[in-house]
């Protein structure tokens, strides 16, 4: 094989090789969320608020009080997105360590997805855990509102439904006016199936 072929071997593979990450769906990056926070008391009140690094300039706002915590991100419209939560199964609600973010082929973040964990008086009963999906709005007039939230004690495949309503759905939820859909056992419908009934003209 001359050195011409060679070179034209070498930029098909190139092209092949660009064409296929230029085609790379969404990923994800993992931040454990308690790493790097400023922790306050909020004043009068029974409640601590940390700030703690997102992923790349985002900032994730966490409150929390004897019984439950919230999340918000950006410093607009906190007390916006601390009023969603996902349906309360127990008394107490506590925050998985690790968010995940979802990212679009650039890299940027679009979504995100953390877990909320539930746990009741007694130990071993009326326990459960929730997935929420957040769309990130970094112009919009809150920094996020949320998407969906999966149920994920149970339910075979959360995750990657949690990853589905992230990708399907995030990019054109009207924050403020949607209100965020629950996916369990019992749901109407899947991530694809309310994703088809969204699109213009459905």
């Amino acid at each position: 094989m001359n050195a011409s072929i060679y070179s034209l071997a070498f930029a098909l593979v190139a092209t092949l090789s660009l064409g296929g990450a230029m085609a790379q769906g969404p990923d994800s990056a993992y931040v454990r969320v308690f790493d790097n926070c400023e922790t306050r008391q909020l004043q009068d009140q029974p409640y601590y608020q940390s700030d703690c690094l997102g992923y790349g300039d985002w900032t994730v706002h966490v409150i929390a009080g004897e019984h439950g915590a919230a999340v918000a991100y950006s410093d607009r419209g906190q007390e916006t997105q601390w009023a969603e939560n996902p349906p309360r199964m127990a008394p107490f609600q506590d925050l998985g360590e690790v968010m995940e973010w979802r990212l679009d082929s650039e890299g940027v973040a679009f979504a995100t997805i953390y877990r909320s964990l539930f746990t009741g008086f007694e130990p071993g009963r009326d326990e459960g855990q929730f997935l929420t999906v957040t769309a990130l709005r970094p112009d919009g007039p809150v920094g996020g509102c949320h998407v969906a939230y999966i149920e994920a004690a149970v339910q075979p495949g959360a995750n990657q439904i949690a990853r589905d309503a992230a990708d399907m759905l995030a990019a054109d939820w009207l924050c403020g006016v949607d209100a965020p859909y629950v996916f369990d056992l019992n749901s109407d419908m899947d991530v694809a199936t309310l994703a088809a009934q969204r699109r213009p003209g459905h």
